[in-house]
């Protein structure tokens, strides 16, 4: 008997449910199985799978070809993707010539003179091994991680752009700022010029003018006199003569004396500022000179090295405290004994530019392309302009001493040679005064060079006495690190590939350290008494300054 509302007799065996109608909550016998949708359909299911455009070439299998095997796992093979050339084409077909899947249309037209071509739903148990299943799993997820790993590097180089980028952004509108600054001081000067030609006109013509009114004066006085004296005759020849002479005296002042008519006071503008900054198209050139270099995990080794003099002739013996690389190579190093700044070209190992100072310089950082910043022993930050010819601009007075100097996204980061370092903005506004960690204890005790890292995220500070400081770029403190080999820190910088490179004065060596994990990776031994050290990554170059010496030391690493 048929169960009421029920499709099926109930003691009908269903071997395989259509599966769509199971979801429905009916149970029907299944007639067909879809190889690529892997479903049973019953008649009425499959008429409706068949309505369809997108699936009217479905490989249906019948009844007969899966009712004696029971389980799904157990059908007959047949791939389920389609030709990406011809969409209505199962990829069923293998190239064994090409080592490439291919449907019946691909076959005809494209591998219609090879000989090795299988029918993938019957000759796969011969064509394709489990075991490789795994194998190409396991290339899969390396094949995966080879990607994700270029991806994370490409989103890191990206990442470090941008910051490169704004880094840019902020350097031009400093720049401009600092033109703003320039043209105002010219505007101040010119008009200092122009205040002090009145002043020396006025002075002038202020007497003139006094004189006259004094003449004046007399005259009048003559002339209140001549009429006093009428009918006293010889009273009014006293006041005739005296006036007589008076009027002498006058007409020789005025015929001496000519009006300055001539006397002017104008502006004429220097019309090569104007052109100048006309025929400029920007305000300077975008380049790619900060490049992004391959971090470097290994220690370096000295391939070359020199020592350079770099005494002046008929100058002190020099003593080089600090020392920086330009974008283009150049040198510049600070001379304590001689108050100079001096620029060494980098190619030819020559002096080829000075510039005096007022006091004796400490230390010297890059700000910009065409500007370094120095500390000066009277408390003082000297900018310095590199054009063409260095030349001292504005200056910053401080209210404490100025010994190590960095400089970070508009930030100068100035050390006391004690127990404190600063952090200020470039108008001298004072942002940050380091002095004690988060629990109340001195971070510093000697302090001395300042260098920032490599992603621009932390600042190192060498200190004599304790080894080298890690700080955030806000001023926390995050690390000290110390090694045996590391006696007296003074000098200190990166090499933009996640190293730093800090000189010991007393043990007369330059260790290099990784900025990530703070380990040693390796030293070099150098000349006595080393006081600062710089690092050009384009040419893999260090220079090396010493106490007292006449000559610096370069190395070209590898």
């Amino acid at each position: 008997m048929a169960a009421k509302g029920s499709d099926i007799a109930s003691d009908e065996i269903i071997d395989t449910k259509c599966c769509v109608c199971a979801e429905k909550k009916i149970t029907r016998q299944a007639e067909k199985y879809c190889v690529e949708c892997q479903d049973y359909y019953c008649i009425p299911c499959t008429d409706t799978h068949k309505t369809f455009p997108l699936m009217r070439g479905h490989k249906l299998l019948d009844k007969s070809d899966f009712s004696t095997r029971g389980l799904q796992s157990l059908l007959p093979c047949f791939p389920t993707e389609r030709c990406h050339i011809h969409k209505a084409k199962l990829l069923d077909m293998f190239c064994k010539n090409h080592d490439e899947v291919v449907c019946a249309t691909c076959v005809a037209i494209n591998h219609r003179t090879c000989r090795d071509i299988h029918s993938i739903p019957d000759e796969v148990d011969n064509l394709y091994v489990l075991s490789a299943s795994d194998q190409t799993n396991k290339q899969l997820l390396a094949a995966k991680k080879d990607v994700e790993d270029k991806k994370k590097a490409t989103q890191q180089i990206l990442c470090e752009l941008k910051k490169q980028k704004n880094k840019a952004t902020d350097s031009i509108i400093n720049y401009r700022k600092e033109l703003e600054a320039e043209l105002k001081r010219l505007e101040t000067e010119s008009l200092k010029e122009v205040d002090a030609q009145l002043n020396s006109f006025e002075r002038d013509l202020q007497r003139e003018i006094k004189e006259s009114a004094q003449h004046i004066n007399d005259l009048e006085k003559s002339a209140t006199a001549l009429q006093k004296s009428n009918g006293n005759k010889a009273q009014e020849f006293v006041c005739v003569k005296n006036a007589q002479k008076r009027i002498v005296t006058v007409k020789n002042y005025t015929s001496s004396t000519k009006i300055q008519t001539e006397l002017k006071i104008s502006f004429s503008a220097d019309i090569k500022i104007k052109n100048n900054l006309k025929q400029s198209k920007t305000l300077g050139q975008v380049s790619t000179a900060e490049a992004i270099y391959k971090p470097r995990t290994t220690a370096y080794t000295v391939k070359q090295q020199r020592d350079i003099d770099i005494q002046q002739e008929g100058k002190r013996i020099c003593r080089i405290y600090g020392s920086c690389f330009t974008e283009d190579g150049s040198l510049l190093l600070v001379d304590i004994n001689n108050n100079k700044l001096k620029c060494l070209n980098g190619s030819t190992d020559t002096l080829i530019d000075h510039v005096d100072l007022e006091a004796e310089p400490v230390t010297v950082c890059l700000t910009s392309q065409l500007e370094a910043a120095v500390s000066l022993a009277n408390k003082t930050i000297q900018f310095v302009s590199l054009g063409d010819k260095m030349a001292t601009t504005r200056k910053l007075k401080m209210d404490h001493h100025c010994f190590g100097l960095a400089f970070n996204d508009g930030k100068l980061f100035i050390s006391d040679q004690n127990q404190t370092v600063y952090i200020y903005d470039r108008r001298g506004t004072m942002l940050h005064k380091i002095t004690n960690d988060k629990s109340g204890n001195p971070i510093f005790s000697n302090n001395q060079h300042i260098s920032v890292s490599t992603n621009r995220d932390c600042v190192y500070v060498a200190d004599a006495k304790k080894g080298v400081i890690t700080l955030d770029i806000q001023g926390n403190y995050l690390s000290t690190f110390t090694d045996p080999d590391l006696v007296q820190p003074r000098g200190v910088c990166t090499d933009k590939r996640g190293n730093i490179l800090v000189c010991g004065y007393e043990s007369s060596n330059i260790v290099q350290i990784s900025e990530d994990s703070k380990t040693k990776l390796g030293s070099i031994k150098t000349k006595q008494y080393p006081s600062s050290v710089c690092f050009n990554p384009h040419q893999n170059k260090l220079a090396v300054t010493h106490f007292y010496s006449n000559t610096i030391k370069v190395y070209e690493l590898e």
